[in-house]
């Protein structure tokens, strides 16, 4: 009960803080941020019998017997730590939290998620949550493992997520940050990077698309199409104006007038472009 209280009274204290920095500093602080402060908070106190290791940039938490896969998601994050910040143009200014957990039923208890989930890792609310590697890897020899999660593993996809939430305030629709996830996945992958895949169908509207995600009937085709529009941008304007798109819908503006403000063509002409490349 004690134990119980004190958490409160902190999470409590955290709150009253950001508020007081939200009054103050309304553009800096908004509810999202609020909100990753607090979730950030309450899993430090959920986890904190949980054993961890850390680095320059990365805490990560995970159940006792898995210190071998703790070390193994840890190198992979410093590794893609440099080159993606640098690339999205946001160096987190404390270190990341990582919670490994040890098989899919107890990640996907998290979020409510039945045994059809399948996901080995999910960025969220500041924290990035993975499936531990002994879950899904078939026992490979010790000197091929920590090679077969670099180009596997769920960590680059999901610390992509986070860059795009803290860079933006949480301000981003689905398909730009799921299509920035797997382009930047794709290249810290450390292969050679896979050829750009057209994808034959065309896109009806963004809103359309974004509604499509978690519908398991179109969630290929979806991710296949977020990621083109993705490539197709960085192929025809560069990379730079991903990290202008990103800065002006940190700034707060929509999404509509911040990619016409960053591309000078409107969303739905890029869109039309997009489609018509198709053909």
């Amino acid at each position: 009960m004690e134990r119980l209280l004190s958490s409160c009274f902190v999470a409590m204290l955290v709150i009253a803080l950001a508020l007081a920095l939200c009054l103050r500093n309304p553009v800096r602080l908004r509810g999202s941020e609020l909100f990753r402060s607090y979730q950030c908070l309450m899993i430090s106190l959920e986890t904190s019998s949980w054993p961890s290791i850390e680095d320059q940039h990365f805490i990560v938490k995970y159940k006792r017997g898995d210190e071998a896969s703790a070390q193994m998601v840890l190198k992979e994050a410093e590794r893609v730590y440099q080159p993606l910040s640098a690339y999205f143009g946001y160096m987190p200014d404390k270190s990341v939290p990582i919670l490994i957990y040890p098989d899919r039923v107890s990640l996907n208890r998290i979020f409510g998620w039945g045994s059809d989930e399948s996901a080995m890792g999910v960025y969220w609310a500041g924290v990035i949550r993975v499936l531990s590697p002994r879950a899904w890897m078939e026992d490979p020899p010790v000197n091929q493992q920590q090679q077969i999660f670099q180009a596997q593993g769920p960590v680059a996809h999901e610390y992509v997520h986070l860059l795009v939430d803290y860079k933006t305030g949480g301000n981003y629709p689905r398909w730009l940050t799921e299509g920035l996830a797997q382009y930047g996945e794709e290249m810290v992958a450390g292969g050679e990077p896979p050829d750009r895949e057209r994808i034959a169908v065309t896109v009806a509207t963004i809103k359309q698309l974004d509604g499509r995600f978690d519908d398991p009937v179109w969630q290929d085709y979806s991710y296949a199409v977020a990621k083109d529009l993705v490539s197709s941008l960085i192929e025809r304007y560069g990379p730079e104006r991903i990290r202008n798109l990103l800065d002006a819908l940190g700034s707060g503006q929509p999404m509509d007038k911040a990619f016409a403000k960053t591309y000078g063509i409107t969303l739905d002409e890029y869109i039309r472009s997009y489609n018509g490349s198709q053909c």
